[in-house]
C-alpha cells in the first residue's frame, strides 16, 4: 500500500481489526509508515477496550463508531473485509 501513487486519507479499524495496530502486530511497522505518510488511522475505542488492548496500541488514534461510520459514509471508495 505504501507504494501506491495515491494513498488513502484514512483507514479505520474496528472489531477484531484493532489487533492489527497493537505493538506486537506483524503489520505495525507498515501501519506506522502509512501514518507518517499522512494516512489517518482511526481505531474504535470501544473495540480496543473490549479486547483490553489500551496499553498495547502502537499507532493510530482512538475514535468512536459515530466518527468511523461517518468516515465510511462519506468515502468515495471503501475496501471491506
Amino acid at each position: 500500500m505504501k507504494d501506491l501513487d495515491r494513498l488513502p486519507q484514512k483507514m479505520v479499524f474496528y472489531n477484531k481489526g484493532v489487533t492489527l495496530v497493537t505493538k506486537n502486530s506483524p503489520v505495525i511497522e507498515h501501519l506506522k509508515d502509512l501514518e507518517k505518510m499522512g494516512v489517518e488511522l482511526l481505531l474504535c475505542a470501544t473495540c480496543v477496550n473490549h479486547y483490553s488492548l489500551e496499553a498495547s496500541i502502537g499507532a493510530g488514534t482512538l475514535s468512536n463508531m459515530y466518527t468511523i461510520a461517518a468516515t465510511m459514509a462519506s468515502a468515495g471508495h471503501i475496501i471491506r473485509p
